[in-house]
């Protein structure tokens, strides 16, 4: 059951969460978070700015950011070099230091992602990504693949979305067509066209546990 815990308010309202601790948190999805609830954008991005950890906004919930593991660290490094070379500048990757608005209520530190649009050396956070890649934990599995999926499908700009398995060797990629439809591909061998060329499975498991020999 999700404890009570005192409303955010308006934007302008005074914001008390001396009661919140990294310690405090509810049951979700049979996990046990850190929570802070009823945020709206502002609150959260002040609030978030003065905390030791980072936190995703999720529709006003502000959920403890995970950390993952090596294989995860790696993947994910392994993603932002191959979005460097398949998206020349302007285009830029990013890794999960970098903050996305998804919507009003909703913001998101995706593991890598790439933006085309300008941005000056002082930003923190960006609302109009091209592609945008999460690598799978066994812990937001279910997170990843149907709240964040729905919620970055309807991001205006982007045209890709890659899931990165951790436990097994495949990319699901969500990829925008023409009439900017979206379609899913399942790549479990091989390489896919993204960007100027071909996003492969041996660069993306290099180095790796899931490194094919």
């Amino acid at each position: 059951m999700m404890k009570a815990f005192p409303h955010a308010g308006a934007a302008g309202d005074r914001l008390d969460l001396s009661w919140w601790s990294p310690r405090a948190g509810v049951e979700r999805r049979g996990m046990r978070e850190p929570i802070v609830p009823n945020l709206d954008a502002e609150t959260y991005l002040l609030w978030e700015s003065r905390q030791r950890d980072r936190f995703e906004l999720h529709h006003g919930f502000a959920v403890a950011f995970a950390g993952g593991t090596a294989d995860h660290d790696r993947i994910a490094h392994n993603l932002r070099v191959a979005l460097d070379r398949l998206f020349p500048e302007p285009c830029r990757s990013f890794g999960s230091a970098f903050k996305i608005r998804v919507d009003a209520q909703t913001f998101y530190y995706p593991d890598a992602s790439v933006v085309c649009a300008e941005i000056s050396g002082a930003e923190t956070l960006f609302d109009s990504p091209r592609v945008i890649a999460e690598v799978l934990s066994p812990g937001t599995r279910a997170y990843d693949l149907i709240e964040k999926r729905a919620a970055y499908r309807a991001v205006a700009s982007l045209d890709v979305y890659a899931i990165v398995h951790t436990e097994l060797r495949r990319i699901e990629a969500d990829l925008r067509d023409r009439s900017r439809a979206w379609h899913t591909s399942y790549l479990d061998d091989g390489a896919i066209p993204l960007g100027t060329g071909t996003l492969g499975l041996d660069e993306v498991y290099a180095r790796t546990s899931l490194q094919r020999a």
